[in-house]
């Protein structure tokens, strides 16, 4: 519908949704390195929604996503992520 015309009607779309599953391990490593920044933002704040999720996983993941990682922020990632599990354990 184009909002700018006076008489314009709405019309309902309907397109089916195909899920493409994918194991994690044939995502790129831009994407799971976003899901172990998720994770651990999960863990951070103790989430309710964090089910099984463990610092040894986020780093697992990290490691295994680098990829191209020319400014090293991905490796700064998990040594970050490194020092939270060793605070974590000292509570």
């Amino acid at each position: 519908k184009d909002p700018k015309e006076a008489n314009a009607a709405s019309r309902e779309v309907v397109e089916p949704l195909t899920y493409n599953l994918k194991e994690l391990a044939q995502a790129s490593d831009d994407f799971r390195f976003a899901a172990a920044v998720a994770e651990f933002g999960l863990l951070l704040r103790d989430s309710e929604y964090k089910a099984q999720a463990s610092y040894d996983q986020v780093i697992e993941l990290a490691k295994n996503a680098f990829g191209r990682d020319e400014e090293g922020y991905r490796k700064e990632f998990v040594r970050l992520v490194e020092g939270a599990k060793l605070m974590a354990k000292n509570k």
